[in-house]
């Protein structure tokens, strides 16, 4: 490397991983008769993607614990698998059967995967800048998903994707780090996106879906979210976005020359000081609502996730968004035995209760039902952008 110049990005050794596990599911042999294998991912745990017809199946691969409750469970790995895109996340008994031959490949090859120690550092934090094979993941029915980064610097501690990024850093041998204190920026994403517009038919493309946030604050200084909406505008894509950050405002400019683009807030809590309890690293409340204004105003379609629920006023929720948003998503904290502390340290333990989720929740059905506020499940976004 000549003096001055910029080390190369990293080529990341989990892509390597999860293709040496999944990749010998393309062989029509290895799967029911029908199925086949639509993608496959290593950035949130390792999980594959099937599909037959209209049925798509998601499974995912987990740090192994005894104590949870799961489909499957390998020497390494603990099992979820779920019927995508449908009324009900139960397999069928043909969804069943796909779900076992991924299971069945990886234990055949899971013990080929060396047992790597994972470095140590001093540093606080670490920004590593990465290169990527595959960025547009395909989700079936026309949708797709884009993580420009991996990790998120908001740092939520509540966060469940924590423990399966960490799972597929410690693959990699990378060191343990908090949620929050470590991020790859995709450099080369808009240039991997360019050839993989050529080759999937244009559909809905999710960012991101929990693994960080397409805003985060190194988007300001890398634009690596930016640079993708502007590949995915030239290809006739339509991006649904999910940010904690008022900062999506700055790409308004891009996002109302979509023929259809949609951008969510996640706003748990109309009190700012709840807020600073469970998230000090987002923006503040009323910064997210002013921003899904400005989209709405714009003539972008917009919504809110009030996920986790957080202590609040329903009604007062429910009217500070309805004005501001054409659906909403509502659920609860999950992972609740790892975040119990989160809510002692808050002064809130009740709010860690079902009885809190289940009052809060069916208050705030029935306030956005008085405003006339649809519900949207959102596996299928179609609906959100004014498709379905």
């Amino acid at each position: 490397m000549a003096h001055g110049e910029a080390p190369a990005p990293l080529l990341r050794a989990i892509d390597a991983i999860a293709s040496f596990l999944f990749s010998p599911l393309t062989e029509k042999s290895l799967l029911p008769a029908g199925w086949r294998l639509l993608g496959w991912d290593g950035e949130q745990g390792l999980q594959a993607t099937l599909r037959r017809g209209r049925e798509v199946v998601l499974v995912e691969f987990g740090p192994r614990d005894e104590t949870r409750d799961c489909y499957a469970r390998t020497r390494r790995f603990n099992v979820c698998a779920r019927r995508s895109f449908a009324s009900s996340g139960d397999l069928s008994p043909g969804g069943r059967r796909a779900a076992d031959a991924v299971v069945a490949a990886v234990r055949s090859r899971e013990r080929a995967l060396p047992d790597v120690e994972r470095s140590r550092t001093g540093r606080a934090c670490i920004v590593r800048e990465v290169a990527v094979a595959r960025l547009l993941m395909p989700e079936g029915s026309g949708h797709y998903y884009i993580n420009p980064y991996v990790g998120c610097t908001i740092g939520c501690a509540f966060c469940y994707v924590a423990p399966l990024a960490d799972l597929s850093r410690g693959l990699e041998g990378l060191p343990a780090l908090p949620w929050g204190r470590y991020v790859d920026v995709k450099v080369n994403a808009a240039e991997v996106l360019e050839r993989e517009v050529r080759v999937h038919p244009p559909g809905i493309v999710r960012l991101s879906p929990i693994l960080t946030d397409p805003y985060q604050p190194l988007e300001r200084r890398c634009r690596v979210t930016r640079r993708c909406l502007e590949v995915l505008l030239g290809a006739g894509f339509s991006p649904v976005i999910l940010t904690r950050a008022g900062r999506v405002v700055e790409d308004l400019d891009l996002l109302r020359r979509f023929r259809a683009a949609a951008v969510g807030l996640s706003v748990p809590t109309d009190d700012d000081r709840v807020r600073q309890r469970f998230e000090p690293g987002a923006d503040p409340i009323p910064e997210r609502l002013e921003a899904l204004k400005r989209c709405r105003d714009a003539g972008v379609r917009t919504f809110a996730v009030v996920q986790p629920m957080l202590p609040m006023d329903p009604e007062r929720l429910a009217g500070r968004l309805a004005p501001l948003v054409d659906c909403v998503r509502v659920d609860r904290m999950h992972d609740l035995p790892r975040l119990r502390g989160l809510y002692e340290a808050a002064g809130m333990p009740e709010a860690a209760e079902e009885p809190f989720f289940a009052r809060t929740e069916a208050a705030l059905r029935k306030a956005f039902a008085k405003r006339r506020v649809r519900f949207d499940e959102m596996d299928d976004l179609s609906g959100i952008l004014g498709l379905g």
